[in-house]
């Protein structure tokens, strides 16, 4: 008997191959009836294995280190009701100076973990802290010492609770002539049409943590929307139209952003 599921709907090749690492796990679990646990994964990423969870009969439970979190592991078929994310996750914490979000995830590469070993990453005024699986927490502790030019002492957060800062959002209303991914890039960053389009063509945009790189692409009401460099934008809804037939919007531009 094997797993239904289909993914044909996933659009993005590296969140498709995520997805399909998943399932393997989920296999090994199903097929075992055997507790395993994952790798870290985005919110799409793990809407969609609950989903193949649910419908093949599967015991599943996701863990983070923090109710606000997005990257999540799941354990499946857990071998005890009362699961402790301790026992899969960590953090680590250090203290900084101008060390930021993109600096913290390149070293952490660099040492050899791959991204889906890393957790969300949270930078502060002077505390940084990060998730990484359990398997790797020992080697990062004792082999990252250094982050771009600055020396860093890592130790394990006590609490094993990750800080993360409340989402602002910056509310906005504008006009588009078409619900196209071009033309609503182009509105929240003020930039022509055109440019937005090579922005996307770049693959430089993703559409709910996935990259589209297509700007004919029609976004839906309640949409996230990454822009490289530019921040994270939600397409909250389309509030009416105009005489000139052009849609009305509403959306909010996040105050803080990590990563793309």
């Amino acid at each position: 008997m094997k797993l239904e599921y289909n993914i044909d709907f996933v659009e993005d090749k590296s969140v498709k191959a995520n997805i399909k690492k998943a399932i393997s796990l989920l296999e090994k679990s199903f097929y075992t009836r055997k507790e395993v646990s994952s790798f870290f994964l985005n919110p799409f990423e793990i809407s969609v294995l609950n989903d193949i969870a649910k419908i093949n009969n599967i015991e599943i439970v996701f863990l983070s280190c923090n109710e606000s979190s997005e990257r999540q592991i799941f354990v499946a078929n857990p071998y005890s009701n009362e699961i402790n994310n301790k026992d899969y996750i960590s953090v680590l914490e250090f203290k900084k100076n101008n060390i930021k979000h993109p600096d913290v995830l390149g070293a952490l590469l660099k040492l050899g973990l791959e991204r889906n070993d890393i957790g969300d990453i949270y930078v502060g005024d002077e505390i940084c802290e990060f998730v990484v699986l359990n398997k790797d927490k020992d080697f990062v502790k004792f082999n990252l010492s250094k982050i771009k030019n600055e020396r860093v002492n890592i130790d394990f957060k006590k609490d094993n609770i990750l800080n993360l800062p409340k989402i602002d959002y910056i509310e906005n209303r504008g006009f588009v002539s078409s619900l196209r991914l071009d033309n609503i890039v182009s509105e929240f960053i003020n930039l022509s049409r055109s440019k937005a389009k090579i922005l996307i063509q770049r693959r430089l945009v993703k559409v709910n943590y996935q990259i589209i790189d297509n700007p004919s692409k029609i976004i839906d009401e309640n949409s996230l929307i990454s822009i490289r460099k530019e921040g994270r934008f939600i397409f909250d809804k389309v509030i009416g139209k105009s005489k000139k037939d052009n849609y009305h919007i509403e959306y909010r531009k996040y105050k803080w952003f990590t990563q793309f």
